[in-house]
């Protein structure tokens, strides 16, 4: 008969160790995650009428202290039109509302993907929140 008693036992220290190990490492690479900008938000109407200019609003905001400058590109994925591009300087720990009218002239009816795109500063790790995506549906 075989005891399986001291094989569970030292099953059940290896995972302990590899799960703290793994904690250990996540939490040092969160420690390490240098923030700069964000698009705080990105609004739009649900639904618009082909033909008419829509507002397309921006926040976008810097998460240090200090001074930076970045390049906010707005653009339509599923016509790949360019809505408006950008440079801005924020001041530390500030935010900045930007405004651009989309011309949905000659477009189909249909969903319509638009993308708010902030590139990161020098040193910045963190940039998941660089970029924010709505959708507007366009009817006649």
């Amino acid at each position: 008969m075989i005891n399986t008693k001291g094989w569970r036992f030292i099953g059940v220290i290896l995972l302990l160790s590899i799960g703290s190990s793994y904690s250990l490492a996540a939490e040092k690479e969160k420690e390490e995650e240098v923030h700069g900008v964000a698009v705080v938000s990105l609004d739009a109407p649900m639904r618009a009428t082909i033909g008419r200019n829509v507002n397309i609003e921006v926040v976008i905001g810097n998460e240090t202290p200090t001074k930076l400058t970045t390049v906010l590109t707005v653009t339509c994925l599923t016509t790949e039109q360019q809505i408006g591009m950008e440079a801005k300087a924020l001041d530390g720990l500030a935010s900045h509302k930007i405004v651009y009218s989309w011309n949905t002239e000659r477009l189909k009816e249909g969903t319509y993907v638009i993308r708010a795109e902030l590139e990161p500063v020098p040193g910045e790790t963190d940039i998941d929140d660089n970029m924010k995506q709505v959708e507007v549906y366009l009817e006649k």
